[in-house]
């Protein structure tokens, strides 16, 4: 009962927001290509399993909402919080001690970040949510924001990452470059190449798609297998609309190319884990460099086993 009343008010309270706050992390996009309905391509930063709730959908929603902006900067936390959840039978601790640890970590994160993160995400946190003035000193409204978020994880987080005997599926994103291809006749094409490297501790299979602006496939490559990647290994694809039913017009003025991995065992979907935005307006007919830089899944472990240790 004080769960359902909790969820009710939170989910009351995120509503009022979103006549304020643009929720671009909310906008999960499907992909639509028949057989892969269930497929669910969710944000990088605080998408389930991350701090998520495996069900309650204003669960989610509040889960979601109480980590913004902070979204990328508490990614670690959330990561390590999941693995806490995970290791509960082994570790001997509790779900409430899983909690305490996640906002000591999510502290932690708002004391490190740089002086431009300290006053660019708090003054914007603090216009899209006036809820976070009072905090003291440059990291106040990061730590009120983190106090929500553990107020809300705390009461929905319930998925976990399987992260059995410290094993991590992960791939780096490492190069991004996007060409538009002139087409004299008729609407012009793109072609994406994505550079990845394997650095987890598992050899696992890759592949990259290209989304249309509706959320639907265009392109995956490779189209009927999977690419083997090793430890330490770098790999390269490149999806593309030529070949296909669309053009660079179908994906809007910004493309979305993902990224995903075999993470689960057995034959279960692939897990996106980057959702790269790629301009269509660029230079023709030559490949130019994409900015993006995402922590990998293991580098926010690693990073927060630093966090842990105190260095």
């Amino acid at each position: 009962m004080l769960r359902s009343q909790a969820a009710r008010k939170v989910t009351q309270l995120a509503t009022l927001t979103l006549g304020f706050v643009t929720f671009s992390y909310l906008s999960n996009v499907s992909f639509t290509q028949s057989g892969l309905n269930s497929v669910q391509l969710q944000s990088a930063q605080a998408a389930e399993p991350y701090c998520g709730p495996s069900k309650d959908k204003a669960g989610k929603m509040a889960t979601k909402f109480f980590l913004y902006p902070y979204m990328e900067t508490f990614d670690p936390a959330c990561q390590q919080h999941d693995i806490c959840y995970d290791d509960l039978k082994t570790s001997g601790k509790t779900k409430e001690q899983c909690e305490s640890e996640f906002r000591r970590n999510l502290y932690k994160l708002c004391e490190d970040r740089s002086l431009w993160q300290k006053v660019s995400q708090d003054m914007f946190g603090i216009i899209t949510n006036p809820k976070l003035w009072g905090g003291v000193g440059m990291t106040g409204a990061c730590k009120r924001q983190a106090d929500y978020a553990y107020w809300a994880v705390s009461q929905f987080g319930e998925k976990v990452l399987k992260d059995a005997n410290r094993a991590v599926y992960s791939v780096k994103v490492v190069d991004v470059k996007a060409k538009r291809i002139d087409d004299r006749w008729s609407d012009d094409e793109l072609e994406v190449c994505v550079k990845v490297r394997n650095d987890s501790n598992l050899a696992t299979e890759w592949d990259l798609v290209l989304l249309d602006k509706q959320g639907g496939i265009v392109d995956t490559e490779p189209d009927t297998y999977e690419r083997n990647i090793k430890v330490g290994q770098t790999d390269q694809e490149c999806v593309s609309t030529r070949g296909t039913t669309s053009s660079i017009s179908d994906l809007g003025s910004q493309a979305k190319v993902v990224v995903r991995i075999d993470n689960t065992p057995g034959n279960a979907p692939f897990t996106p884990i980057a959702e790269i935005p790629v301009k269509t307006n660029r230079q023709k007919d030559k490949f130019t460099p994409v900015g993006f830089n995402q922590p990998s899944i293991m580098e926010s472990y690693q990073q927060l086993k630093r966090i842990k240790s105190g260095r």
